[in-house]
């Protein structure tokens, strides 16, 4: 394992990586990855973060994100990471941050990690579904449709029709029901490149073969959160 200081040394130019663990709720799922970039950068800035700057006519803050949410979806465990010009005290940084951020947004930890955020690898989901059907018979199609290998996804990307296999990565999925008209659905997917699969594909490939949205919107509904980040071995990653 390299060592914290050989990692972020602030030698020929290289900054130092300081990571903070975030979460993002509420009425903030709503805001896009660039809008939040732009929001975090802000927060920095009046945090008196120490930010190292890209080069050029127009230097911004150099912030790497880890995988990005869609626009909808609440977390618990996103990842920023800041370049730094200088060492400072991370529980200093989280209580600045935390100042310059809505409570929404809240700053969960803050250390100098030893590894790359391209090293988690697959995240845990919850998705909570309200509908006006029978949740009882809802959850049995649920369960016999993400047990299967080719459980696929038909989606319209930029215009042309897609399709996405979804049912590799949803056979330990769990359907549990929460009561007459609602349902929780948990189950871990990947996050790395070339593994990705974003949960409203799953969603989307459910309602295809099932119609559960079919009706009010108001009624039929559900929120995806992803809850826990993992690494390539399905442990906590940090």
């Amino acid at each position: 394992m390299v060592s914290e200081e050989k990692v972020n040394r602030p030698c020929d130019n290289v900054p130092i990586r300081l990571r903070f663990l975030f979460r993002k709720v509420g009425r903030l799922r709503y805001v896009s990855h660039l809008e939040l970039v732009r929001t975090v950068s802000k927060a920095a800035t009046r945090a008196g973060i120490p930010c190292w700057f890209t080069q050029g006519f127009n230097p911004v803050p150099k912030i790497v994100f880890g995988t990005p949410m869609s626009v909808g979806m609440e977390s618990e465990c996103e990842f920023v990471e800041f370049r730094l010009t200088e060492r400072i005290d991370p529980s200093d940084a989280l209580a600045r941050l935390n100042q310059a951020t809505p409570e929404e947004l809240t700053f969960l930890d803050a250390y100098y990690p030893d590894n790359k955020l391209t090293d988690q690898c697959f995240a845990e989901y919850e998705i909570l579904v309200r509908t006006d059907k029978d949740a009882e018979r809802l959850a049995g199609s649920f369960r016999r449709l993400l047990s299967d290998p080719d459980l696929t996804c038909r989606n319209l990307t930029h215009g042309k029709a897609t399709e996405r296999v979804v049912g590799k990565q949803t056979a330990d999925a769990k359907v549990t029901v929460t009561g007459e008209h609602a349902l929780r659905l948990t189950m871990t997917l990947g996050t790395s490149q070339g593994e990705f699969l974003n949960p409203d594909y799953v969603m989307i490939a459910l309602d295809q073969e099932t119609h559960f949205l079919d009706g009010s919107p108001l009624e039929n509904t559900y929120l995806i959160r992803r809850l826990t980040a993992l690494d390539k071995d399905k442990k906590p990653f940090r």
